[in-house]
């Protein structure tokens, strides 16, 4: 059985083409609402939280469930 979610704003996951102008409008999406900002690829790096490598893709391949662990904190 699934765990109930205490939560009490919404999650939004923003991703798009490289240079369109993600990080400055999730910026201002968060100055302007209150939500937290997360960048997940900073955070990612910072806390090695890959489980692999996508030689097809030539990137790392994130650790979903630690990912959402360090970032609920």
């Amino acid at each position: 059985m699934a765990a109930v979610s205490q939560r009490s704003s919404p999650n939004i996951l923003v991703t798009g083409t490289p240079g369109t102008g993600k990080t400055v409008t999730s910026s201002e999406l968060s100055k302007r609402t209150g939500l937290n900002y997360i960048n997940i690829g900073d955070l990612a790096k910072e806390n090695d939280l890959y489980e692999g490598w996508d030689n097809d893709y030539h990137c790392h391949v994130l650790d979903e469930d630690r990912v959402q662990l360090l970032s609920d904190k």
